[in-house]
């Protein structure tokens, strides 16, 4: 395909009698004639209809050849903004690299442009609007006009492909079926790190493949859009445009693909635990998300996600070439959300004391011409800051500092997020700046000069006052904001009576936590929640136990220790179980305002006894979902779990998966930090029962199934 702009090049090199100043002229006179003489010649728009259009636009493309392709490709480009007269003949001179005095002084503006202009406005491919900017007067504009914008295309595209300025007249070849096919149906695209949609023009998708140096005919290029239009149609992401168009070359014409991928070194791929390497596109992370989420996202907030995950991706392409990396950061971003523990104000005023004794550190090696120390003092000073600022945002801080200033730049580039910053952290737009400014500092403070890591103080004091101010308006709320604790801060941990299953979760459930265990009826999950309930009873801790049956732990009832609490939701309790302290009996599940009442009156005789090392085990979830359903259940527990962690309760909740629909079991999980999940798989010597971990948000755990056997777990640890 020829380029207008080289071929316009090409002519002007050649004979005298194609130069530039002879161009003939006579079309304007000819449109003149043409509308004063012909009733109908014009329309309501004032613009010629056919058959003398046709006509015009020979007369003046033939008269005209080079200045008025080149005037409409221009224009074309340009898209909805209008230019006036002199700058289009600017454009135009640029683009054939000639003096802008033949395009923009006296008779040749006039001839070049001016002439041109009107003609094309005639002719319906232009239209005149009045363009309206600061500090100048209205002045005449002029641009494509919309409705006839396809015409154009076809126009300019008939000349690349050599097929001449009257191909309309020939029955209708791919080309027009393709615009025929897309142009009427495929109106925007959906710009990524943001709902806003914007134009999307075809032609744009089509230049890109019919570049001459990927080799890519016009009817491979038309069965590369018809594979992606589901998605066009859908709205897609920009981002995902070129990995898209990659990925349905590659299944048309392998050496155009590779000469894509070449041709945009943004395409990237990723290394999938399978083995299998795959080009990253929206539609990947948005598929990892979900993956690594184990529950149904919203669309919105799974795009949120996406967005975030795709731009850290792309700016850093060399840490994320594997599968596994790119969860790992996803399942902190999920963690960052779905984990609501209250930050202490004492985390965040050592931060911000560390931060301002670094920062003055630098002043002093910086007064003591130490360049090397304050360059490291500065990057200690970023790393707090970067710790307090996505504390307060509710977002939870990576181990690795660079990771941090990513997902800041990442998060301040939303705008559901800046929103959202905006109104609850009251901060105004130059606050947000400020905030995305953490990115510069830390590109700029590698350039070792004492000039400029002296502004970086200047700039690093504005951050430090303002994460001051942030903290000080949560300091005086009521009502705390939940935030996240980080994943390096030190949580206690409590055990949960099976040494092996310590050593998994790396020394034992943290404090405060609320985990589910999901497993079939079978006996080691009886002898698991004894060992819990046990090692809490034994270790003189605060103790609650929520079930129907308390039969599996009988022996340890009788024992009436005074730390152990048991709520029995059991018509038949005061028949098979004698009367003890603690001992709390309801009629059953059916009331869950019952069971709320009787945690009252336990609570209550706690008095004033200390906080640490409580555990509470609730072993009817799932009865209470046979007999309430999903919603019912979610809203009991929502309110349930954050009274007991409030409390000091570590709480170990029991639920058999196998007696619920996949939905409603999904409605319970996403509702806890962690889950113990029990099954049976099948070994040389048969069915065995095994545990896994299936996560521990904000924890380090091990992956590593543990086999379990009943004589093993019986032993207290």
């Amino acid at each position: 395909m020829v380029s207008i702009q080289e071929l316009a090049k090409t002519i002007l090199k050649e004979g005298a009698q194609a130069k530039f100043r002879n161009e003939r002229k006579g079309f304007a006179n000819l449109i003149e004639t043409i509308a004063a003489r012909f009733p109908g010649a014009l329309s309501d728009e004032q613009t010629l209809n056919e058959p003398y259009k046709s006509l015009a636009l020979m007369i003046t493309v033939g008269q005209r050849p080079l200045t008025s392709l080149l005037i409409l490709e221009i224009l074309l480009e340009k898209g909805e903004d209008p230019s006036n007269g002199k700058e289009i003949g600017e454009m135009l001179a640029r683009a054939l690299k000639i003096s802008p005095t033949l395009t923009t002084k006296g008779g040749n503006f006039k001839d070049r442009v001016g002439d041109l202009v009107s003609a094309f406005v005639k002719l319906g491919f232009l239209e005149s609007v009045v363009i309206e900017r600061p500090g100048r007067p209205r002045e005449e504009g002029f641009r494509i006009r919309k409705s006839n914008e396809t015409e154009v295309n076809a126009l300019l595209d008939s000349i690349r492909l050599g097929e001449g300025v009257l191909s309309s007249s020939q029955p209708l070849k791919l080309e027009d079926l393709f615009k025929a096919r897309f142009d009427r149906r495929i109106k925007h695209v959906v710009k990524s790190g943001s709902e806003e949609e914007q134009q999307f023009s075809i032609g744009k998708i089509m230049r890109s493949l019919l570049d001459p140096k990927l080799g890519v005919s016009f009817e491979t290029a038309l069965r590369v859009v018809e594979d992606i239009e589901p998605e066009l149609k859908t709205g897609i992401k920009t981002l995902d445009i070129q990995s898209m168009l990659y990925s349905a070359l590659k299944n048309h014409d392998m050496k155009a693909a590779e000469n894509y991928r070449l041709s945009y070194p943004e395409i990237l791929s990723m290394e999938m635990s399978s083995g299998e390497v795959k080009t990253v596109n929206y539609r990947l992370v948005k598929a990892l998300i979900d993956k690594e989420a184990k529950l149904k996202l919203r669309s919105t907030t799974l795009d949120k996600y996406a967005s975030t995950v795709y731009n850290v991706i792309t700016r850093n392409p060399k840490d994320y070439q594997r599968e596994t990396a790119v969860r790992e950061y996803i399942d902190a971003l999920i963690r960052s959300e779905n984990v609501q523990v209250r930050s202490k104000a004492a985390f965040v005023r050592d931060h911000l004391e560390n931060a301002a004794s670094t920062l003055e550190g630098c002043r002093n090696s910086l007064q003591s011409d130490e360049i090397g120390l304050a360059n490291r003092f500065i990057s200690q000073f970023l790393e707090q800051i970067c710790q307090v600022m996505l504390v307060e945002f509710g977002y939870l801080p990576f181990r690795d500092f660079k990771q941090n200033v990513d997902l800041i730049s990442s998060l301040l580039k939303q705008k559901g997020v800046k929103e959202e910053l905006k109104s609850e952290l009251q901060l105004n737009d130059r606050d947000l700046f400020q905030f995305q400014r953490i990115k510069f500092l830390v590109q700029r403070k590698e350039v070792v000069k004492r000039k400029s890591l002296e502004k970086i103080v200047d700039e690093g004091q504005k951050l430090l006052d303002l994460c001051e101010n942030i903290s000080k308006v949560f300091r005086l709320s009521a009502e705390p904001k939940p935030r996240v604790r980080l994943e390096g801060s030190p949580r206690p941990q409590i055990t949960s009576g099976y040494e092996d299953l310590d050593n998994v979760l790396h020394g034992g459930i943290p404090e405060r936590y609320a985990v589910i265990l999901t497993s079939p009826s079978c006996d080691e999950r009886g002898l698991l929640i004894e060992n819990f309930l046990r090692a809490g009873v034994v270790n003189g801790q605060t103790t609650f136990l929520i079930t129907i049956d308390a039969s599996g732990v009988e022996t340890l009832v009788e024992e009436s220790p005074p730390n152990l609490y048991v709520i029995i939701c059991n018509p038949e309790a005061d028949a098979v179980m004698k009367s003890l302290p603690h001992i709390f009996r309801l009629r059953g599940v059916e009331n869950l305002t019952e069971i709320d009442i009787a945690l009252t009156s336990a609570l209550r005789e706690l008095g004033q006894s200390p906080k640490t090392g409580r555990r509470a085990c609730i072993e009817i979830v799932s009865d209470v979902l046979l007999q309430h359903r999903a919603v019912s259940t979610r809203r009991w527990l929502t309110a349930l779990i954050p009274r007991l962690r409030s409390q000091g309760f570590t709480t170990l909740a029991v639920m058999n998966p196998h007696m619920h629909s996949s939905q409603e079991v999904q409605a319970i999980l996403d509702l806890f930090q962690g889950e113990i999940h029990i099954y049976k798989k099948k070994t040389e010597k048969g069915l065995r029962h095994f545990l896994r971990i299936e996560k521990m948000y904000n924890r380090r755990y091990s992956e590593e199934e543990l086999p379990l056997k009943k004589e093993k777990i019986k032993t207290p640890a």
